[in-house]
């Protein structure tokens, strides 16, 4: 009986500090998107970040700017949403609320922005291509998709989270529907 105390006390000991680390990135992530669009310097390190070589000669304009920042918002926001979702799972959990259908939702919503990243990786990377270098004459426009190991992963990952929250939310039926019974 101790141990399961002690592994409860554990759990909600880390939720706390992982929602609070959650909480901080988001912060964190919302501000340096920001920046990166309002610095040059830092459009140019995300440009070399996402497009390799190929971001290499682009002109930083502020309408190229503007247009990074349009295609960046839509995977920003799928990232925001995903965190928002966990740090509220770590929230459930620290208060005690393991196996509810809450906690079951969230964590396949989570999944689900972590399984978006995988499509959304490559397309905005794309998309930042065309963006930067659409204004271009004709014979120096770009496109291009990248592809890395990161986006497999994240698609394994996502996968696997979203298998756990299907079998956390069978899991909360049958406990519930045992609860029931008795």
């Amino acid at each position: 009986m101790t141990d399961l105390v002690d592994h409860s006390y554990r759990l909600r000991r880390f939720s706390r500090a992982m929602a609070q680390l959650t909480g901080l990135g988001i912060l964190l992530i919302s501000v340096a998107m920001v920046l990166v669009f309002v610095i040059p310097e830092w459009t140019r390190s995300l440009l070399l970040a996402r497009l390799g070589m190929a971001g290499v000669g682009l002109q930083i304009t502020p309408d190229r700017i503007l247009a990074g920042a349009a295609v960046t918002a839509v995977p920003m926001g799928v990232i925001l949403y995903g965190m928002w979702q966990v740090r509220a799972l770590f929230l459930d959990f620290a208060e005690g609320r393991v196996f509810t259908p809450a906690t079951a939702r969230r964590l396949r919503d989570f999944a689900a922005a972590v399984l978006a990243q995988t499509v959304l990786g490559p397309l905005s990377s794309t998309a930042l291509l065309i963006a930067f270098t659409i204004g271009n004459p004709p014979g120096s426009r770009q496109i291009g998709i990248a592809l890395s190991i990161n986006d497999y992963i994240a698609l394994i990952v996502g996968g696997v989270l979203l298998a756990v929250a299907w079998v956390m939310a069978e899991a909360t039926r049958i406990a519930d529907e045992n609860a029931s019974i008795v």
